[in-house]
């Protein structure tokens, strides 16, 4: 009945849909029908302002943050805890709140891996950053970042190879969550002269 109660809490945790609510305080806007359609701190960054988005992403961040550690002070078994990411991460991606419609959940997956693994992800982190600054292309320097961080960074601070498994599956569930978006992404697209 706990493990229950806390897969629970982790959900409605992700579905926290802070994006959705700063734009709509700040600017009055769905976040759903404006630039990319996404209801994450990229979109805010882009149809807001680039220091609400750094906010949202703070927030959604610290979304799995808090999954973690509420995670692992309840259940301390390394499975569960991986259960409740995922579950946060699918509550971001398909929150009650908004009729199961959310972000893609690059923000409140980083938040967890960085408390799982906080030396892996915070040189991830600045390797994305030299990358971007380098190219401006978000895409490839995340794509490159990410690899890296797995099969450099995580062996290079002797992480178990399961647990290299499991960030690559979880990291998977984002890139589904992306297919299942894009259909809609490009229809919002077309639709407002953001991002244009």
């Amino acid at each position: 009945m706990k493990t229950f109660l806390i897969f629970l809490i982790s959900y409605l945790i992700g579905s926290i849909p802070n994006a959705y609510i700063v734009a709509k305080i700040v600017k009055k806007m769905d976040i759903r029908s404006v630039g990319e359609g996404n209801v994450g701190a990229r979109n805010v960054w882009h149809v807001v302002s680039p220091f609400w988005g750094i906010f949202v992403f703070f927030l959604d961040f610290l979304k799995g943050v808090i999954t973690y550690l509420i995670s692992f002070y309840f259940l301390r078994d390394n499975l569960l805890i991986w259960l409740c990411g995922i579950f946060a991460v699918i509550g971001h991606g398909f929150p009650i709140f908004l009729k199961f419609r959310g972000g893609k959940g690059m923000a409140i997956a980083s938040g967890f891996l960085f408390s799982k693994f906080p030396e892996c992800v915070l040189m991830g982190t600045l390797l994305y950053l030299i990358l971007f600054l380098l190219t401006k292309n978000f895409h490839l320097s995340i794509t490159i970042a990410i690899i890296i961080t797995l099969f450099v960074f995580y062996p290079l601070f002797k992480e178990p190879f399961n647990e290299i498994i499991m960030s690559i599956f979880f990291l998977i569930l984002l890139g589904i969550k992306r297919i299942i978006d894009e259909p809609y992404m490009r229809k919002i697209k077309a639709q407002n002269s953001y991002w244009k």
